[in-house]
């Protein structure tokens, strides 16, 4: 499980293929902010 800090770390291909792998929906258009909290929504 990844926090915050590690997720703003990350470059958004990376966040982009992360998300893929928790096979998130509507991803793709994303800015990294709203890609992040999309993902820490997942998470939780």
């Amino acid at each position: 499980m990844l926090d915050i800090l590690q997720l703003n770390d990350m470059l958004v291909p990376d966040l982009k293929a992360l998300a893929e792998k928790l096979d998130l929906k509507a991803f793709k258009r994303l800015s990294k902010q709203d890609l992040i909290y999309k993902i820490l929504d997942h998470q939780a």
